[in-house]
């Protein structure tokens, strides 16, 4: 087993790990949720930034006292974290505008500590708007200068942020080539990955990504798949996929692996940049994105033989792009697995579906 690969394996065992070793050393930790979320001012601040996990097969007892059922899941998962005392050491956390669930949360958690019935670190809200417009850009940069200050991110200090940011960009986009080629590793370790990269501390994880990716073991031939919509708990979809001789190639949407690997920011160094950058991410619920033809252009460019799309039962924004999507993939000539209004555990059936699917592709290589 490779350094990174005994990385990831105890970063996903204990994701708060290394970011309570940081707070019991002195320091600041800031966390975050989603792939919406300007990390470089988390950086720039002098603190830890975490991407707070989330877990299916944790209880969300406390969470449902207070959440109605079309939270999103994940956002349950962190909502009862946060009530339980777990992310007590942090000191904020922030939470993105662009996600309907995510921005409930700061209002109920906002008020929760307001009446003293939770402590916690202090709730922040990103209000990155993502219209396609000047207007909505210059909104952004507003956005991106209130959270700076609310974090006490220094101007000076945005050089190095974008860099760090930057370089765990470059490879990531180099995984995601080697994997679209065919050389790359198996999803589902690219997925365990792309999610302990949040969790831990950058230099070291860089560095041993780096030295991994110059000898990253290849995937064995089979099916070649894109997986589309939600973003699942964890890697038990590309298990999936790989159980029946297959392998997921690449993934559409605000997947970790796909947020990772966007174009680096301009090299500007500013909060402008910043903004900008986050402003125009094509991915998220709220992003101005042809998604089928999106999808069609990642499926065709990926030479995938076949597209899943799969849909939470609380998905209520990509569930419209659906028709849409499977209509440019027939036509593209793609098989397409659309799996919508499933259950985020995938206790509902959809592996054996998944499974099934991807057999079919193999019979039909």
């Amino acid at each position: 087993m490779s350094a990174l690969e005994r990385m990831v394996d105890d970063a996903l065992l204990d994701p708060l790990a290394a970011a309570r070793g940081h707070a019991r050393a002195g320091g600041r930790v800031v966390g975050y949720v989603g792939a919406e979320i300007p990390v470089e001012l988390i950086i720039a601040s002098g603190a830890f930034p975490l991407r707070i996990p989330s877990f299916a097969h944790t209880s969300t007892a406390l969470a449902d006292r207070y959440l109605e059922s079309s939270f999103s899941p994940d956002v349950r998962s962190i909502a009862e974290q946060y009530l339980q005392g777990a992310l007590d050491f942090m000191d904020a956390v922030i939470l993105p505008r662009s996600d309907d669930s995510a921005q409930r949360l700061y209002y109920y958690l906002s008020e929760l500590r307001a009446r003293r019935v939770t402590g916690g670190p202090r709730p922040l809200i990103y209000d990155l708007a993502k219209i396609p417009r000047s207007t909505s850009l210059v909104h952004s940069h507003g956005a991106t200068q209130r959270l700076a200050v609310e974090i006490g991110a220094g101007e000076q200090a945005l050089a190095d942020a974008i860099a760090q940011r930057n370089r765990r960009r470059r490879l990531f986009v180099a995984a995601a080539q080697a994997r679209t080629g065919g050389v790359g590793p198996c999803g589902s370790l690219m997925e365990r990955i792309s999610r302990a990269a949040g969790c831990c501390d950058a230099e070291s994880f860089d560095a041993a990504f780096g030295d991994w990716l110059t000898h990253a073991p290849g995937h064995a031939a089979g099916p070649r798949v894109v997986l589309a919509g939600s973003v699942p708990p964890d890697d038990r979809l590309h298990r999936a996929v790989e159980k029946a001789g297959g392998n997921i190639v690449a993934e559409v949407g605000a997947h970790a692996s796909r947020a990772l690997a966007s174009p680096p920011i301009a090299a500007d160094d500013s909060l402008e940049a910043i903004a900008a950058h986050y402003h125009s991410l094509e991915f998220g619920p709220r992003a101005f994105v042809d998604r089928a033809s999106q999808l069609e252009a990642t499926a065709q460019a990926a030479r995938a033989d076949g597209v899943i799309i799969w849909l939470l039962e609380t998905e209520d924004a990509l569930i419209w792009d659906l028709p849409a999507q499977l209509s440019a993939l027939a036509g593209a000539g793609v098989p397409a697995l659309p799996l919508a209004r499933r259950r985020w555990d995938g206790g509902d059936g959809a592996l054996d579906e998944i499974a099934s699917f991807t057999r079919g592709l193999r019979s039909a290589a």
